[in-house]
């Protein structure tokens, strides 16, 4: 046991081939995963253009991606055969493309025991909450995603829009998810207070918090965790979403990540927690993203493990296991 832990840390710690050979014996933890976050983008660009002006990474950056690593289904399939993973959910990558969900819409469709897609709206469009509602219905999308920016006054003002509030209604009225990523990539207590009046405005709405909506490993006794994320307890269709960058934030020790994971399940319950490797975004091999989410739950039971690396997940984006 003491020389597995040995080869699981010198991974995720960026050991050399011999360390990463060993640490893929690890033993599997006998259920088939599921990966709530996976950025699909293709190097089609005639058929699939990039629309990535406002990268956040550069538009350089994101060509040479979708050019030479683009997250195509026989490869993002290859991975998740690999290393146990069952299905998935396609979250539309502004990065790559903005609001334009076709790659990932084509995807979906031809692959729709596999891939359960997260689209991108505008608010602003015109009929955008009827859209989301007939892309539901007609090509199975689980819900949108919305990021958006603290404003100057510390605020976050786009969560409130009459085009963005008309979603959430729509959200509420079919219980889709509404997933969101706020920037800047730090904790803020006024986000999560925003977040607990717009659960309870539409509570059958799902919403989803990215990147655990930036908790970060910290010290006891709360593990970044702290008392504006455990105010939202209370409220059950808020749900937390842990990625390869918070254990990245980390550095994949062990024990930090262990840490963060408990805490949140002891706070949301593991009903409430879920993993998403963030492939596509998180340029890291596969293996070593599914090592640090093994690493990072190996301290819940096996129910609360099954729920936040499979059930969660399924549950709220609506996914049947076969």
């Amino acid at each position: 046991m003491k020389l597995l832990r040995a080869t699981i840390a010198a991974l995720l710690c960026g050991a050399g081939s011999l360390g990463a050979q060993a640490a893929q014996q690890a033993p599997a933890p006998g259920f088939a995963l599921f990966d709530t976050q996976v950025h699909f983008y293709s190097n089609d660009f005639a058929r699939f253009p990039l629309h990535d002006e406002h990268a956040y990474m550069g538009q350089a950056v994101m060509n040479r991606r979708a050019a030479e690593h683009p997250t195509l289904p026989r490869r993002v399939f290859a991975d998740w055969k690999a290393e146990g993973v069952q299905a998935g959910v396609g979250i539309q990558y502004g990065a790559a493309y903005g609001g334009d969900n076709r790659f990932l819409l084509s995807v979906a469709s031809r692959f729709p025991a596999r891939v359960k897609p997260l689209v991108i709206l505008n608010p602003q469009a015109p009929g955008a909450a009827a859209t989301l509602v007939k892309l539901a219905r007609e090509q199975g999308v689980a819900g949108f995603r919305k990021l958006g920016h603290r404003a100057p006054d510390g605020g976050y003002p786009w969560l409130r829009t009459p085009g963005m509030l008309a979603l959430w209604k729509a959200a509420d009225e079919h219980g889709l998810v509404v997933e969101l990523m706020p920037y800047p990539r730090e904790p803020d207590p006024r986000f999560l207070r925003d977040i607990g009046e717009l659960a309870a405005r539409y509570p059958h709405a799902k919403i989803v918090l990215d990147h655990l909506a930036w908790a970060m490993a910290g010290p006891a006794p709360d593990f970044g965790i702290g008392a504006s994320f455990e105010a939202l307890a209370p409220a059950r269709n808020v749900y937390w979403k842990f990625t390869t960058e918070n254990l990245e934030h980390a550095d994949f020790r062990p024990r930090a990540m262990q840490h963060l994971v408990q805490r949140a399940v002891q706070v949301f319950g593991a009903d409430h927690v879920m993993w998403g490797s963030d492939m596509g975004n998180t340029m890291l091999p596969y293996h070593r993203m599914v090592q640090a989410a093994l690493v990072a739950t190996q301290g819940l039971d096996a129910a609360q493990r099954r729920a936040v690396l499979s059930t969660t997940g399924e549950s709220v984006y609506g996914v049947a296991r076969p």
